[in-house]
């Protein structure tokens, strides 16, 4: 079946909407996550960002747990952001919310072993990977549910994770202190960047009013 393109993006972000079935996970989803999703999905009547994934493969790269909570309520389309990751080197794979900000990839981790793993169905533990795209992932589009084309719901289960209650909270718990990592480590920056731009306006304060006028001559 062929792509219905929905919008194409000034940075060149092409979003198509795509048969859920041809999309391929990389890692599996967590019952907890799936159930948070599905809440806000099914209250909201539509879905508010497009997931991401390697246009060659199908491999999904971004929004797992979109695709499963569609896929679980039985709707057969989904609006997916479509990046060539063999070619693109832009686009790299971390472990935590943090490494976007690293330079380089992550020791242990890259697009060649997550396409893999969706290829070959041995998928990886639930949100092993953080991807880290050239252009932002929240392409808001707000596509109504009523436009998937919804048939008998569908079981996942093959897809998630087992995990205890106990297991829950740790998940939520690391989650958290993820997001308390990025928010120290962006205040952190933001002063560091404060400082240094406080020193710069110190020394043209005391620049020798001569020297400006010679180099603006």
């Amino acid at each position: 079946m062929t792509s219905t393109i929905l919008k194409t993006e000034k940075e060149n972000v092409r979003i198509a909407l795509l048969p859920i079935d041809e999309l391929r996970p990389h890692e599996k989803g967590s019952p907890l996550y799936l159930e948070l999703l599905r809440q806000e999905i099914l209250r909201d009547g539509m879905l508010k960002y497009p997931i991401i994934t390697d246009e060659q493969t199908r491999v999904i790269l971004d929004g797992m747990h979109r695709w499963l909570v569609l896929k679980s309520l039985g709707y057969s389309l989904i609006p997916t952001i479509l990046v060539n990751a063999s070619e693109n080197m832009e686009i790299r794979v971390g472990r935590r919310r943090i490494h976007q900000y690293a330079i380089g990839s992550v020791e242990g981790i890259n697009l060649e072993k997550v396409v893999r793993a969706g290829l070959s169905g041995r998928l990886m533990k639930p949100r092993s990977t953080r991807h880290f795209f050239p252009f932002s992932k929240f392409q808001q589009i707000n596509y109504p549910l009523h436009l998937l084309e919804k048939g008998p719901p569908e079981d996942v289960s093959e897809y998630l994770a087992e995990m205890t209650k106990r297991e829950c909270g740790l998940a939520i718990k690391e989650w958290l202190e993820e997001m308390s990592e990025e928010l120290e480590f962006l205040a952190k920056r933001k002063d560091e960047v404060e400082r240094e731009m406080s020193e710069f306006l110190n020394r043209i304060r005391n620049l020798d009013c001569d020297v400006l006028t010679s180099w603006r001559s």
